[in-house]
């Protein structure tokens, strides 16, 4: 009985862990936006900057800076807010 219960939860963690695998290699499948809520040429863009180009490196996807100044963050704020969402 143990053992049948075994190769079942492998059996599932198998298929599980290979969907899984599967999904992972078509996303991200586009540049990605990087909204800054903050001026171009700052500490926070140049932070941006600096790691996109390392997520990019890793993920193998343009990532794209969005530099959204004013309003105290706002403005980038509700371009985020009101951006697509990507449900599957």
């Amino acid at each position: 009985m143990n053992i049948v219960r075994w190769a079942i939860g492998s059996a599932c963690g198998v298929v599980c862990l290979a969907a899984g695998v599967a999904a992972a290699q078509s996303y991200p499948n586009r540049p990605i936006r990087y909204v800054v809520p903050f001026a171009a040429g700052g500490n926070a863009d140049t932070l941006s900057r600096t790691a996109s180009a390392r997520v990019s490196e890793s993920i193998g996807q343009q990532v794209v800076i969005d530099n959204r100044a004013g309003a105290n963050g706002n403005i980038g704020m509700e371009i985020v807010a009101r951006a697509a969402t990507f449900h599957r």
